[in-house]
């Protein structure tokens, strides 16, 4: 949602997508959060038509940018997932958000503190 010019954090979005475009840091979009995304668009009311739509204006904005990747979600990362939300008290989504993060090892770029902090704490366990 900060992509949309109205959003508080739009230009923490930009930003980073600014640094991809220079080549600064690379994206990688979780799988799992273009179903929430999906999810939160159909429960505010959304048709599938307005949804379709969403998704095709964020494609091409991001696209402006950078080719972001997609990492798997793999039986390893939904392990890991459900052992964060035991430890950590994440939600589902965000408990796939930091266990594909961890599983890869990928910087994470969020504004959700507690999924950064699980993050950087589940590192320096290692």
């Amino acid at each position: 949602m900060s992509l949309n010019p109205r959003d508080r954090n739009h230009g923490w979005a930009i930003k980073l997508l600014e640094q991809a475009k220079g080549h600064d840091i690379k994206i990688f979009i979780s799988p799992a959060s273009l179903i929430e995304l999906s999810l939160v668009l159909k429960s505010r009311g959304l048709t599938e038509g307005g949804i379709n739509r969403f998704f095709a204006a964020m494609r091409s904005l991001i696209s402006r940018y950078t080719k972001p990747y997609f990492p798997d979600i793999t039986f390893d990362v939904v392990s890991k997932a459900a052992e964060l939300r035991m430890k950590h008290s994440l939600s589902f989504f965000d408990s796939i958000h930091a266990a594909i993060a961890l599983t890869e090892d990928l910087e994470y770029y969020d504004l959700d503190e507690l999924v950064r902090e699980t993050v950087k704490a589940e590192r320096g366990k290692s």
